[in-house]
Order: C-alpha cells, then structure tokens, then sequence
C-alpha cells in the first residue's frame, strides 16, 4: 500500500500533515501494512514536542507568536522546536523494529540512508553528525559541509497483540524535515523568539545551516516538487525491500 501524499500545490494545515504521520505509523501498529511512508509540507507554524509545553513561559509564547500568525503546534515525537513553513518538506517513514542493542541507530540509519542516497544523486555528499546550535540538533541530523540540512525525530508504539509480533518488536515513525526553499532566517528568528518567551537559553545559529535551493543554485521554481518525486522514488524503492 502506497501511502505517500500528494505534494505539488498541496501546503497542508500542519496538524493535518502531523495526523498523516500517526495514521501511517497506526497502520504498522495494527498490522495492515509492514511499512510505508509520507511526503508532505505545510504552512508556516512553530512545531514543538510535548515535553515544551511544560515550560512556565510556554502558553505565553504560544500567545505572542500566535499575534504573528506563528502558531504553535505540538507533535508526538521527541526532539526540540522546529519551525515549519511550504519551503521545507516533511518525509517520514513507518516500519517494524526489534527493541535490541544499537535499534535506535538502524532505526534512524533506515530513514537516513534513502535520502543521503537521494542527496548523491545530485552531487550532495551528506552525512549523520550533530550540529550544536542548529535547530533541534541530534545525532542524525543530515548535514552537508557542517551545516544542517535537515533534522530527525522518531516515535516508537508497541505493535498490537492481534499482530502475533514479538515483545520485543515496535511500529517506529521515523521523521525528518529537510531545507528545500524558504526564508530560514525568519525560522530561526521565530524559533528564538518562541525559546525567548519561553524564558529558555536555547538559541538558534542560522549560519550553522544550509538548504538545496543554496546547494543547487540555478534549479528555479520547481526546485520543490522535483526533489519531493526525487525522494518518492527513493522512499518508494525503499518500501519494496520491507
């Protein structure tokens, strides 16, 4: 079953992109399919994890960059603030994994290892690195010369006992979000204001990141739509293998 969302023209209300993901990663947990994956990019919001909104500035932060027309949004993987805007694009992967030694390296590896091939194919050599200072910095950030070029972000859910799958196995959602086109230095301006009112020392470096639209200069207005069929067709090959 082909789950990839329909991009080209499509700019999605963020919860809507954010509900595709749980409803592809409920899919693997049900057992209706092994695997799968979703593309997709949405309008401008501060996407946040659940564990900000425990901050003692938290709702006046959502209130001050609501006034901006940054809403506030809260997703149901980990990591830190990311902000979102239709020049970024959103691939994330659901598939079964075994709870064992070094799962949660090859559970990122799985989602990394596609679209560092996709990246090749158009002469960008990336690589896994943590970027410190880079917006929601890990250890699986896709990086390209020391710069950030996207972010990764993860969700395990047991798989539901009617499945017949081991205790130890796991529906993972493995997410990334990826540079293409956009204004970064507003991101990181919105970003910071969100950690500000928050009362948080967290800062976001905009030089400590790069997009594609500044590593394939020239590409032009269709830059967006032809990296996401780019990336479907890595993702798609991919999916076959599961």
């Amino acid at each position: 079953m082909n789950r990839q969302s329909a991009l080209h023209d499509t700019v999605l209300d963020p919860r809507e992109g954010l509900r595709r993901e749980m409803d592809l990663l409920q899919s693997v947990v049900s057992g209706e399919q092994p695997a799968g994956f979703v593309i997709w990019r949405c309008r401008r919001a501060i996407v946040v994890p659940r564990s900000l909104t425990h901050k003692p500035g938290f709702e006046r932060a959502c209130e001050a960059l609501g006034q901006q027309d940054w809403p506030v949004i809260v997703r149901e993987t980990g990591g830190d603030l990311t902000p979102q805007a239709p020049g970024l694009l959103n691939v994330a992967l659901a598939f079964r994994q075994r709870r064992v030694d070094g799962a949660i390296r090859d559970s990122y590896l799985r989602l990394c290892d596609p679209l560092i091939d996709c990246l090749r194919s158009l002469g960008i050599e990336a690589y896994c690195a943590s970027v410190e200072g880079a917006f929601c910095d890990g250890d699986y950030n896709l990086v390209v010369d020391g710069r950030k070029l996207a972010g990764t972000a993860q969700r395990w859910r047991k798989m539901a006992p009617a499945t017949g799958a081991a205790q130890d196995e796991f529906a993972v959602l493995a997410h990334a979000v990826i540079l293409v086109d956009e204004d970064l230095a507003t991101l990181w301006r919105m970003g910071n204001a969100f950690y500000r009112h928050c009362g948080l020392d967290a800062h976001i470096d905009d030089s400590l990141h790069v997009q594609l639209a500044e590593l394939l200069p020239g590409s032009g207005d269709s830059l967006l739509e032809r990296t996401q069929d780019l990336f479907a067709g890595c993702l798609q090959a991919w999916q076959t293998q599961q």
